[in-house]
């Protein structure tokens, strides 16, 4: 049994981590706009920080499995690096709700390549019907798109490798597995992009700007610590919330942390919404709850299923075990 204080700091450092990843990022990259070294920097402090504070549960596999799990580290660098890319093109606003868009190509993706896995429900098709409406009406009414739309370009292809990302590392944790720890996971991954972030530079011409790195004030490179922070500590702030509250709770908290980086665009950035775009920024939001609801309802229909058949053997062995006991 959890205290009360140890749920609500659990659920605070959930929030600050989620809500406050996409803002520290926005904040940083404003604060320094050079995004590809921003993510250096990220990569970098993951890196050292996770083998001090959790070195007894680090374990990075053999030369096989590093090279089996290499596409996945690569694919985490594009998927980095095109998320910061985005947000130096992007308001809050448009981020969150581009991203909804990201069980679309999830279920699109999943249903062609893992039919077999893959269940779609009724609630899921409301789901995504509500998303695209939402999406729709965002695009449709919100002015000055036009502006964002290197940012909306890199989203779309953030959203893209971060589903197979997301696919490649599934089949290398479950289904074909590589004898590595997560903090294994989380150490090599930020090393690679770590080490391919300065070719990643010369490649879209940061070099040739990274004076800007001393006009960073102490306020940017509290963003930056603290996007640093965010990026380090997620994963584990995720699970600990998550063991302490109820899976209902937790989706509340979920999709309150995307309407808290939307608030923040709009009180702190000074982000305008027409009516019209923040009713369909709104019903997308809605639409994103109403899927993540149905994939967990999903996944616990599934496991009862599994257990089922467990639980049916024991009882049919019950009066064997009774019938020995009377001899």
């Amino acid at each position: 049994v959890y205290s009360e204080l140890d749920i609500t700091l659990s659920v605070c450092a959930f929030m600050a981590a989620s809500a406050g990843m996409s803002i520290a990022n926005k904040m940083a990259v404003n604060a320094l706009p050079l995004p590809l070294m921003l993510v250096g920097i990220q990569c970098l402090f993951t890196a050292v920080l996770v083998p001090i504070v959790a070195w007894k549960t680090v374990n990075m596999g053999s030369w096989s499995d590093k090279l089996r799990w290499f596409p996945v580290s690569i694919l985490f660098v594009g998927m980095l690096g095109t998320s910061m890319v985005a947000l130096q093109h992007c308001s809050l606003g448009t981020a969150v709700v581009v991203r909804l868009l990201s069980p679309v190509l999830s279920v699109a993706v999943e249903s062609t390549f893992n039919r077999a896995k893959f269940v779609i429900t009724p609630w899921t098709i409301v789901a995504l019907a509500t998303i695209i409406g939402g999406v729709a009406l965002y695009a449709v009414f919100q002015s000055g798109l036009s502006g964002e739309t290197i940012g909306i370009v890199f989203m779309v292809l953030n959203m893209l490798i971060g589903t197979s990302e997301r696919l490649m590392q599934r089949f290398l944790m479950v289904e074909n597995p590589v004898n590595m720890s997560d903090t294994g996971f989380m150490i090599y991954n930020n090393s690679v992009c770590f080490l391919a972030m300065p070719m990643l530079m010369g490649i879209f011409h940061e070099w040739g700007s990274v004076q800007a790195i001393t006009n960073v004030t102490p306020v940017g490179w509290t963003f930056i610590l603290w996007s640093c922070l965010c990026g380090a500590s997620i994963s584990y702030v995720g699970f600990r919330a998550q063991r302490r509250i109820s899976a209902t709770s937790f989706l509340i908290v979920a999709n309150l942390n995307k309407l808290l980086v939307v608030a923040f665009g709009i009180i702190v950035l000074g982000e305008v919404y027409k009516p019209l775009a923040a009713i369909g920024a709104f019903v997308s939001l809605l639409g994103g709850a109403i899927y993540t609801w149905d994939r967990k309802m999903n996944a616990k229909k599934v496991q009862q299923e599994q257990q089922a058949p467990a639980k049916k053997l024991t009882e049919e062995e019950e009066p064997l075990i009774d019938e020995e006991e009377e001899v």
